[in-house]
């Protein structure tokens, strides 16, 4: 159970460190009268050098309103977006930087979320990612981890994802799928044993474009869990958490 809790803060932190990245290094020529350089990505961080008009600039990286930028002598330090947004090509051309916006969302491919909740009365943790074919329809691969005292278990799934009202704010979802879940059990009940089985589910969600690459998302899901003794198993599972897209 420890190696999955220590997979699922290792994804935890590379979701995190891909939304805060990244756009491709570009040099740029400062327009302004000068750039304020911060230490870090906030207006709260100390000026620690100004760059002076005509000289030119690396951009490195964006992190919400902020680009990570480097001079010509190596200092490398924050600029908000409202200087760096008056700055121009090595062509004297104005540079042209877009902020992320719905229709970015509308048009997305790719999709990766984290969430928590319930699987059958036990507490679980989830992480997705899912490929959109268009703005409705898209497949989706799930890792989740489900904890109990006496047993847990590990589910991984693949799920088609119907989506009828992409363009709402708050927009329904359907899915549908199919996976396997495997059942440990803790050594202290010697009379039940370890084992993997197939299971389906049927579920309704909703998603919610929040800001810049970030949503919200939450669901319910049934599932069937076709055991190998006679009898399957039913149940329900939720889980609420965020998302982001690119």
């Amino acid at each position: 159970m420890r190696l999955y809790l220590l997979i699922l803060i290792f994804l935890q932190n590379a979701i995190l460190s891909f939304a805060a990245a990244s756009t491709p290094a570009q040099e740029v020529k400062v327009a302004d009268p000068y750039l304020e350089m911060h230490t870090g990505a906030s207006p709260g961080y100390p000026i620690f050098h100004v760059i002076k008009r005509g000289e030119t600039i690396l951009v490195i990286k964006k992190r919400t309103s902020w680009y990570l930028v480097r001079d010509r002598k190596q200092h490398e330090g924050w600029v908000h977006r409202s200087q760096l947004a008056k700055t121009l090509t090595l062509d004297n051309v104005k540079v042209e930087i877009k902020d992320i916006t719905r229709e970015n969302y509308l048009d997305h491919q790719w999709e990766m979320s984290m969430n928590g909740g319930n699987f059958g009365g036990l507490a679980m943790m989830n992480i997705s990612s899912a490929y959109s074919f268009n703005q409705s329809f898209s497949a989706e691969v799930s890792f989740s981890q489900v904890l109990g005292i006496f047993s847990s278990r590990m589910l991984i799934g693949v799920n088609l994802v119907q989506q009828p009202f992409p363009e709402w704010w708050m927009s329904p979802y359907f899915t549908i799928g199919t996976g396997i879940i495997q059942t440990s059990v803790s050594s202290t009940l010697s009379q039940l044993k370890d084992k993997t089985d197939f299971a389906a589910n049927v579920g309704f969600g909703f998603k919610m474009y929040l800001t810049r690459r970030f949503i919200l998302r939450a669901d319910l899901r049934k599932y069937l869990i076709f055991q190998s003794r006679n009898s399957n198993e039913e149940l329900a599972s939720w889980h609420i958490g965020f998302g982001f897209f690119f």
